[in-house]
C-alpha cells in the first residue's frame, strides 16, 4: 500500500457526495468499534464521549444594572465535566 501525502490534494479519492437519504438511523453504541489493544484508555474515552455544547452560555436577559458583569459572565460559564473534579 502506498503512502498518503496529507499535503498532496491528488493523493485523495475524490467521491460524490451522498444523498442523506441514504443513511440509516442507527444508534451510535450499536456500530461503535471495538476497542484495540493499543487504544489508550484516555483517547478512547474521549473519543466516546457524548457532543456537547462546551461554550458560554449568552448573557443575553440579563440585568445588567443590578449585577456586577464579572458576577454574570461567571454564572454563564460552562465548567467542563473533568474541570471539577480536582482530587
Amino acid at each position: 500500500m502506498a503512502a498518503v501525502d496529507p499535503t498532496d490534494p491528488e493523493s485523495f479519492a475524490h467521491e460524490e457526495p451522498r444523498d442523506p437519504g441514504d443513511y440509516e438511523d442507527v444508534d451510535a453504541t450499536e456500530d461503535a468499534p471495538e476497542l484495540g489493544v493499543e487504544a489508550p484508555a484516555a483517547d478512547a474515552a474521549e473519543q466516546r464521549a457524548d457532543v456537547r455544547s462546551d461554550r458560554d452560555d449568552p448573557l443575553t436577559g440579563a440585568d445588567r444594572d443590578r449585577a456586577d458583569e464579572g458576577d454574570l459572565a461567571e454564572q454563564a460559564r460552562v465548567v467542563a465535566t473533568d474541570e471539577d473534579d480536582y482530587r
